[in-house]
């Protein structure tokens, strides 16, 4: 008996840990998430609600399969994986019947779709830049929150009292953040100019240090870019050989 089963795990960890399996999970995954868009819009729930309700429910039977091999297979090493662990939680929260009114907890079946992002070297590749580019993004951040807050309370100081978009904090750093990306900022300018003639000034030198500070940025991305291309081509792709040693030659007598 220990025989045949020992067979069969080994048949079904042969099966798992395919290539072909992993790409029927993904392009599962896949089928599974356009559903789950296509439920979130009300005239296709309306008209194709059982049909997009039971591919749900046929993906959610193929992952229950899916978990059930894995346990089978690897048994308590199956938890040591944060993967697998994020997997089980996810898929055994959307068998609940109070999670299917909420669409929000089964899209979470979606993240699934990271694990599998090593398989491609390109883009792992993206996601590694990203996250390296992460410390520069932070740093911008807080940078230009310190440059909008301050402006944000000049507005307030100066405009607050004629225009409603500058009236708060919280509606002048919402108007300056679309004066920031260029979405009208020439309209908001020219109507506070019709009061306030000089408020150009405030408003060129507030775009001229945000847009400086987003270039500044944007040049420390491509030079971060540049020295990890130039660090990992200069890297010996093999340990140089060492040149054997001379032997030592006695001279007859």
């Amino acid at each position: 008996m220990k025989q045949f089963l020992l067979s069969d795990k080994q048949k079904a960890k042969a099966f798992v840990e395919t290539n072909s399996f992993d790409m029927f999970i993904m392009a599962l995954i896949c089928v599974n998430s356009v559903v789950l868009g296509l439920l979130a819009i009300p005239s296709y729930a309306l008209n194709f609600g059982p049909l997009l309700y039971l591919t749900d429910r046929l993906c959610l039977a193929i992952f229950l399969v899916e978990i059930g091999l894995k346990l089978f297979v690897y048994g308590k090493n199956f938890f040591a994986s944060r993967w697998n662990t994020f997997d089980f939680c996810i898929v055994a929260l959307s068998c609940f019947s109070f999670a299917s009114p909420f669409i929000i907890f089964r899209a979470f079946r979606l993240f699934r779709l990271l694990k599998y992002i090593n398989r491609f070297s390109k883009l792992k590749r993206i996601i590694d830049v990203s996250l390296s580019l992460i410390p520069n993004f932070v740093a911008f951040v807080l940078v230009f929150g310190v440059v909008l807050y301050v402006s944000a309370i000049i507005s307030v100081n100066m405009f607050g009292a004629r225009f409603f978009n500058f009236a708060t904090l919280s509606e002048s750093t919402l108007t300056l953040l679309q004066v920031f990306t260029l979405d009208g900022w020439a309209h908001i300018t020219r109507t506070v100019m019709a009061v306030y003639p000089h408020s150009w000034i405030f408003f060129i030198l507030y775009l001229g240090t945000t847009i400086m500070l987003f270039l500044s940025f944007l040049l420390s991305l491509v030079d971060e870019l540049i020295k990890k291309e130039i660090s990992t081509e200069s890297k010996p792709l093999s340990k140089p050989l060492k040149a054997p040693a001379k032997k030592k030659t006695t001279a007859k007598k």
